[in-house]
């Protein structure tokens, strides 16, 4: 069996290297100081599930240079049976190329909103071909790169956004509009909303079909066919489609506008399939189409379109996320890929696991949630990053749940040494519909009068929300630096950080701006959860003297004398305690530290 499958293996192999292949070439342009109004000239594109590419009239009216910097396009009128069938102009035909005499011209790419849908506005060619002259420092990029997808079968998906997630659309008057639309599949409602007010999208739309998935590896294309380019592929994707403009071997110019406006960028390239359109009054009609198989890399990202290359495949970060319906005894586990990119990693991350939370719980009423993640990374010693906590919220507790995996996908992304590799982020959630969360009522610490580096146990009740009182044992070291007198802690929920603490956390302030890359990810995870106990010293705006200092120094060594003379361990125990909850308060107690 084996020696079958290597025989025909060979023969394909041997096929595909004495076969053939057309290789398509760059046409000759029409250079854009020669075109004059007056001029026709055919653009091609396909409309139906056929896949057929059509032709129709263009007709130029007018032409916009506004000098160096401007972006200059040409104003032509569409017309023609295609034209006729499909009500005019519509969104996906970005890309559509337009040729004179045989000669490119340049690429569909806008019209003016609320006015003629037969009005078009083209990107001249030559500004597109500028986009293969570019560097692209982003091919170099040291990452996991075999790409990782789930194949599907032809189906549509019952979860995907419904019409209300779309984002509404920002009137800006008679500007033209980009032929373009963000698809999402996979996302519901609250999933779609949050990634659009993460990435600041403006248009989101979700697609009619779920094509076949997976990778082709000697895909072909040709002006006029559909296109798609991913940020997200799997069981999530985000994309968009458009049009094929030029084709020169393996290199691949469309759209005739940006996508995200990424520049050099490092996204999924694939195929598309049309199974129609839909007219729309005042030009609001739309080419149903959706992404389809992985087929290359798209390298560039700009105002005159995109660019990329058959054959070759972007950087990936793959993520898995399982959830758990605790309630139900429910789960399910959701699998995507996301083209590397570190501007967009943390945000994407997060938009997905808070998706797949959205889509298992199906409400947006109070739960509490427990998140565990593992970030693969050699950004830290060991190779993984990982991270646990629990959340409530009255509402969509999803939303803060996922905040901590942003945070730790931004820290990783921010190196600024070395770019830091992520080969993968596998993520856990389970949720149930229940309040945990309780008050410390209480601490006891099983002796008052202690010595500096003494170990006592505090007994901590907590009052859970309409339970009985539990009763936590935690154990604390008294420091080696403690002064004689009173000793005041705080015992409180992890959650509940010093307020300079908080806002640096969030990046409002910068106060570890001084601190190196290892020591902030070190700080992350020795940060305090939420449902964890946590003893500190209470809080002192004192400022020490050198003396005060050398004192201190002096005691401690004391301490460590003493201790060790005794035979006690000095080690200092954790202090911090995981519990059930999620800990919504603090309570204070005072210890009496003797003289050394």
């Amino acid at each position: 069996m084996h020696k079958l499958f290597l025989k025909l293996f060979l023969a394909v192999v041997l096929m595909l290297l004495v076969t053939p292949r057309t290789t398509l070439a760059m046409p000759e342009i029409y250079p854009f100081d020669q075109l004059r109004s007056g001029m026709s000239g055919k653009a091609y594109t396909v409309v139906d599930g056929s896949g057929k590419i059509e032709n129709f009239d263009v007709n130029i009216i007018g032409l916009t240079d506004e000098g160096k910097g401007s972006k200059r396009m040409i104003m032509a009128q569409a017309s023609g049976e295609v034209i006729k069938r499909t009500g005019g102009i519509l969104q996906g035909m970005s890309g559509s190329p337009v040729y004179i005499n045989g000669k490119l011209v340049g690429a569909l790419a806008a019209t003016l909103k609320e006015m003629d849908p037969y009005t078009v506005f083209i990107t001249p060619i030559e500004s597109m071909i500028e986009l293969w002259t570019l560097p692209d420092p982003k091919a170099q990029v040291n990452h996991f790169k075999t790409v990782r997808v789930i194949k599907e079968e032809n189906k549509s998906d019952e979860s995907e956004m419904e019409d209300e997630s779309a984002a509404e659309e920002i009137d800006e008057g008679n500007e033209p509009e980009e032929l373009g639309a963000i698809y999402l599949s996979g996302f519901d409602a609250n999933g779609a909303k949050f990634l659009q007010r993460e990435l600041g999208l403006k248009k989101l739309q979700a697609p009619p079909v779920i094509p076949e998935r997976g990778i082709q590896l000697d895909a072909t294309v040709e002006p006029g066919s559909a296109l798609g380019v991913a940020i997200i592929y799997g069981d999530f994707s985000l994309g968009a489609t458009g049009t094929v403009t030029a084709v020169d071997g393996k290199k691949i110019l469309a759209f005739g506008h940006s996508f995200t406006h990424g520049g050099n960028v490092n996204y999924f390239m694939t195929d598309a399939s049309v199974i129609g359109s839909v007219s729309g009054a005042m030009g609001n009609g739309v080419k149903l189409a959706g992404i389809g198989h992985i087929i290359g890399r798209v390298n560039q990202d700009r105002e005159s379109g995109i660019a990329g290359i058959l054959g070759t495949f972007p950087a990936v970060v793959p993520i898995t996320v399982t959830v758990r319906d605790n309630s139900l005894e429910k789960q399910e586990t959701y699998n995507a890929t996301i083209a590397y990119n570190e501007n967009l990693v943390p945000k994407l991350g997060a938009s997905i696991a808070y998706t797949a939370l959205s889509k298992m719980a199906d409400s947006l009423a109070e739960s509490t949630v427990e998140i565990d993640f593992n970030v693969k990374t050699n950004a830290v010693d060991g190779g993984e990053l990982t991270r646990k906590n629990m959340f409530y919220n009255p509402s969509d507790v999803g939303q803060v749940a996922v905040l901590e995996l942003m945070q730790a996908l931004n820290l990783v992304c921010s190196n600024t040494k070395e770019e830091s590799n992520i080969f993968g982020v596998d993520v856990n959630i389970s949720f149930e519909t229940e309040r945990r969360t309780a008050s410390i009522i209480s601490v006891t610490p099983d002796k008052k009068r202690v010595k500096p580096g003494e170990t006592i146990n505090l007994t901590v009740e907590l009052q859970p929300y309409r339970k009985p009182t539990e009763k936590v044992i935690m154990p604390y070291t008294v420091p080696l630096t403690a002064r004689q007198g009173n000793l005041a802690l705080e015992i409180h929920g992890g959650a509940l950080v010093p307020v300079n603490q908080a806002m640096a956390n969030a990046g409002i302030i910068t106060a570890d701006s001084n601190k190196s890359y290892e020591e902030k990810i070190k700080d992350f995870l020795k940060t305090g959860k939420n449902n964890q106990l946590v003893v500190e010293v209470g809080g002192s705006n004192e400022v020490k003297t050198d003396k005060q200092i050398r004192q201190e120094i002096a005691q401690a060594k004391r301490a460590q004398a003493r201790l060790k003379k005794e035979g006690v361990t000095s080690k200092k125990v954790d202090s911090k305690v995981d519990t059930n909850y999620i800990i919504d308060n603090v309570m204070r107690t005072t210890l009496s530290v003797e003289k050394v």
